[in-house]
């Protein structure tokens, strides 16, 4: 039997009509010295999995729509003073999901708790500002299933309650570091990195490469050219006639004439396949300004943000990796924010959270309320950015991007109805333009759902507590 490899995602429209769906698929003849009919592997398209997990919860009156339901472009816009109408014009890609809740209430600290059950779906090992996990994520779950370790984002001071919704396994010390520089990834991706550490010019010729920056070469290659080791191993096999051979010389070179016809045909066919895998409309410049001296500033929380979100959309189109997470602020989350219903106050969002200013007691001061409603909007806008991006990648046939909360809103730290935001089906696993109450089902089963749609086609997905997945989340 033939050895099948699978490649990364298509970047041109030759290689997109062998590629199908980001793995090639090219089949062979039939070969009269084999004793079964030979393929060459056909790997369905791989799903793309990103979680955001956010900080000090939501205003959850003012944050998603009145009711359940369909979700669209108009309805979504026209929902009223709700924070997430901003994101309508995604509205058919999106599902909105209510009602989660996490295994444990607030036992020392709702934040530190909340972070390590975001994406474990089980009991904290620890309580209080130290808690640690007592297993794996989801993303690392994911990324044993499909054999590669997850990338880790963070956005926020590495302070009191930094990285700790990633973790490799149970007990303390297992939580996964995670890049605040956005420039880092953007270096991996776009191939600026040096094999030194340091960063080198992309037109210097003898700059060496990172692996991302090889495969991105490797794949400006022909198919042929990229299988011609294995193919001139089965050309010399000794079970192959000579008929055998002139078929598959035969095969190979209609392969070829296809490629050179589908590159005349433009992206009339497939339009989106040229940017899939292009830093087109990235901004560059921005990236560059953090390449070095990087300093996390508090007032630039929300470009950080964009620009972790824009870099992973073309890393998800590159198949750079499959698996990513972006801690957005630190456990409390402090940064200043400057809305109109704060003007006067000047208090931290996680002050506001606690709707009076402190970081230990609570309150329920409404202009507080307000401006932590007026901080959804923004977020949601930043949300909205990376939104585009995966969009303007054509990625959202075979992604989920998946925003949640460590709490479910503010003032109470509470674990119980925390909201969840996913754009994209997943495969075509999950329902979308849509929003559901989880009627207070475990997070374990949400992310049970979300983890087989990625790792379909593995064996078998992995789960967490056997507690199954959420059907109203699945088409």
């Amino acid at each position: 039997m033939f050895k099948g490899i699978a490649l990364n995602r298509r970047v041109v429209n030759r290689r997109a009509f062998l590629r199908g769906a980001g793995a090639v698929a090219v089949g062979l003849p039939f070969l009269e010295g084999m004793p079964s009919r030979s393929a060459w592997a056909a790997d369905g398209a791989p799903v793309f999995t990103f979680f955001v997990v956010a900080q000090n919860g939501v205003v959850a009156k003012r944050f998603f729509p009145g009711a359940t339901g369909a979700l669209t472009t108009a309805g979504l816009a026209g929902a009223g003073d709700v924070a997430t109408a901003v994101l309508a014009p995604h509205a058919p890609n999106l599902l909105f999901i209510k009602g989660i809740n996490y295994p444990m209430g607030v036992q020392g600290c709702g934040h530190a708790e909340g972070c390590v059950q975001t994406l474990t779906g089980v009991k904290p090992g620890s309580t209080g500002n130290g808690a640690f996990s007592s297993g794996p994520s989801a993303d690392t779950l994911l990324g044993k299933a499909l054999g590669k370790d997850p990338l880790a984002l963070y956005s926020g001071m590495k302070g009191y309650i930094a990285e700790r919704i990633s973790f490799k396994g149970g007990g303390a010390g297992q939580v996964r570091a995670a890049d605040a520089n956005p420039y880092i990834l953007y270096s991996k991706v776009v191939g600026l990195a040096g094999s030194g550490g340091g960063t080198t010019s992309p037109t210097t010729p003898t700059t060496p490469t990172t692996n991302a920056a090889q495969e991105l070469a490797n794949r400006r290659k022909s198919v042929n050219d990229l299988v011609r080791e294995e193919l001139n191993g089965l050309m010399n096999h000794s079970a192959m006639s000579g008929a055998d051979k002139l078929r598959l010389d035969q095969h190979f070179q209609a392969i070829r004439d296809i490629e050179v016809k589908m590159d005349d045909l433009g992206n009339e066919m497939m339009p989106t396949v040229g940017a899939m895998c292009s830093t087109e409309g990235l901004p560059a410049d921005k990236y560059e300004a953090f390449k070095s001296g990087f300093a996390f500033k508090g007032a630039q929380m929300e470009e950080y943000v964009k620009l972790h979100m824009q870099i992973m959309a073309v890393a998800f189109g590159c198949n750079y990796n499959a698996v990513a997470t972006l801690q957005w602020g630190d456990g409390t989350d402090g940064t200043m924010y400057d809305v109109p219903s704060n003007k006067n106050y000047g208090w931290t969002f996680h002050q506001l959270s606690h709707r009076m200013k402190s970081d230990a007691q609570s309150g329920n001061d409404p202009t507080a309320e307000a401006a932590h409603a007026e901080i959804d909007v923004i977020r949601m806008k930043s949300l909205l950015v990376g939104m585009d991006a995966f969009k303007a990648h054509g990625l959202e046939n075979n992604t989920q991007l998946i925003w949640t909360n460590t709490i479910a809103d503010g003032p109470s730290h509470s674990s119980r109805g925390v909201p969840m935001i996913i754009w994209g089906n997943g495969g075509g696993y999950l329902r979308q333009g849509t929003f559901i109450d989880a009627g207070g089902a475990a997070n374990a089963k949400i992310l049970n759902t979300i983890m087989a749609a990625a790792a379909r086609g593995t064996g078998s997905p992995p789960t967490i507590d056997g507690s199954g997945e959420l059907a109203g989340m699945k088409v």
